[in-house]
């Protein structure tokens, strides 16, 4: 349709977190672009069977360029920065760690968070599950995918949530499962890793995503425009 690549790779990254783009798009489903060729659309529809997602542009205080929901919300949430509540951190994410099963230097790129056995494990943020189930040395482990650059693990559990699949949608602080000891391990905790376009980052430092939000002094103004924009629809 004459569209470029980056808009194209821009309503793949936004819209990943209210759709799945495996799953969810069906034939007959529609995009709407508005905007002028060669410039960032001012907005971005998606209009399937059982679901509408809309977002407006917005350029905040220091010429930023962002879309937002009609709520004047990103379609991002913000991130737990910690997936339960734990006693200590057991082990941090390290190059370099002697494992103490297999007795061998090997990288930790993780973050294992000691707590009682049965404590709740919380979905660091809104996602899709990718996998639910028992992973080798992970023991019963849940994957979540966040957008389209986010995967986040949860492995050692004792038992999953009831009622989450694989494909099933979690949301921030929704319990997935409960800390447990199965798999390669000394004792219960949850092994929890942070994978960012394919590559494992330190949870502890990692800038996570942050919902943002447009100023209260341009809500009213950019609410009005959205609204105008659907009507014209």
């Amino acid at each position: 349709m004459g569209i470029n690549q980056k808009t194209i790779n821009n309503i793949v990254r936004i819209f990943s977190w209210s759709i799945d783009f495996n799953r969810d798009l069906k034939r007959g489903d529609r995009f709407i672009i508005i905007g002028k060729r060669r410039t960032a659309p001012s907005t971005l529809i998606y209009i399937g069977k059982k679901k509408r997602v809309a977002v407006f542009s917005h350029t905040d205080k220091y010429g930023r360029l962002g879309y937002y929901g009609i709520n004047g919300k990103t379609l991002y949430p913000s991130f737990l920065r910690a997936p339960l509540k734990y006693k200590y951190i057991s082990s941090k994410f390290q190059l370099k760690r002697f494992h103490p099963i297999l007795k061998t230097w090997r990288p930790h790129r993780a973050v294992d968070y000691a707590a009682k056995y049965g404590t709740p494990v919380y979905a660091a943020a809104d996602g899709i599950i990718k996998h639910r189930k028992r992973m080798g040395a992970l023991g019963k482990s849940v994957h979540i995918t966040h957008g389209s650059n986010y995967l986040t693990v949860y492995a050692h559990l004792s038992r999953f949530s009831r009622g989450l699949r694989a494909s099933s949608r979690v949301k921030r602080g929704q319990v997935i499962g409960y800390v447990g000891s199965t798999g390669r391990s000394t004792g219960p905790h949850l092994h929890y890793e942070l994978h960012y376009k394919g590559k494992r980052k330190n949870p502890l430092t990692w800038r996570l995503p942050k919902q943002k939000r447009v100023a209260k002094s341009d809500l009213k103004r950019f609410q009005k425009r959205a609204r105008s924009i659907l009507r014209s629809l």
